[in-house]
């Protein structure tokens, strides 16, 4: 915050405008209230949605007499996010304590994501019939979205075996019967990899960590990345044209 009040400083000089400039402690205080206000792209049709999780350091209580004394023990906060791999804009986002499991904030990713799902995508981290039972109680039973997970190698049957009717089995006997590669492909796995591509551009932002100390500040501190990461894919996102 010094060096956004420096730099906001030195702009109002080489305009020459005669504008207070708060300084870091108002900035640091007003951080904890001030309300972000998400702008959502407008959505012509039913969307995919990619989920994952990512750890942001940082400095809490007793960190300083941690890294004096030489202990390895960090503070971490788990950011969890569900994207939209056509457009790149993250959609949801939750803030948790580093011990909140992958699978416990799914329903909450995708009852945030609003509109009309087609698919929710995640890696293999997510298996498990909890999370399928999570999504589908969140979202309208006439119109359920595909969930695209791979079971894990013990819940792939051997070729030939029967199989269960849910959805989860069924991926876990087509995995047996065509290959991880080719399921990956007829159901667009691959679109999972642009959720770390999200996630990198939030650790640009921030660096991987965050400068709040407080709970609080710190969730409207990712706020604010997130609204600034999906900014800028709205206003300098390239346009390809595959050339044939």
């Amino acid at each position: 915050l010094r060096q956004t009040e420096g730099f906001v400083r030195s702009l109002m000089v080489l305009m020459k405008v005669d504008l207070i400039v708060p300084d870091h402690t108002t900035l640091a205080r007003r951080r904890r209230t001030v309300c972000v206000h998400e702008y959502r792209w407008p959505r012509k049709g039913p969307v995919d949605i990619v989920i994952d999780s990512t750890g942001l350091k940082f400095f809490g209580a007793g960190e300083w007499a941690r890294k004096k004394h030489g202990e390895t023990r960090r503070s971490w906060r788990k950011l969890h996010l569900s994207v939209d791999p056509d457009s790149n804009e993250i959609i949801a986002h939750e803030l948790t304590n580093d011990d909140t499991s992958d699978p416990a904030m799914v329903g909450h990713l995708v009852a945030n994501a609003g509109g009309n799902i087609r698919a929710v995508i995640a890696d293999g981290a997510y298996d498990g019939e909890p999370v399928y039972q999570a999504i589908r109680a969140v979202r309208p039973a006439r119109s359920p979205p595909r969930i695209i997970i791979p079971p894990s190698k013990p819940s792939i049957p051997a070729k030939g075996e029967a199989h269960g009717g849910s959805e989860r089995e069924r991926h876990a006997a087509e995995i047996s019967r065509r290959g991880r590669i080719e399921w990956q492909r007829r159901h667009g796995y691959g679109k999972r990899s642009l959720v770390e591509t999200a996630i990198s551009r939030i650790k640009k932002i921030n660096g991987g960590c965050l400068t709040s100390r407080t709970f609080g500040s710190q969730q409207n501190e990712v706020a604010i990345h997130i609204k600034i990461a999906n900014r800028n894919m709205q206003v300098a996102r390239p346009m390809t044209e595959r050339v044939r």
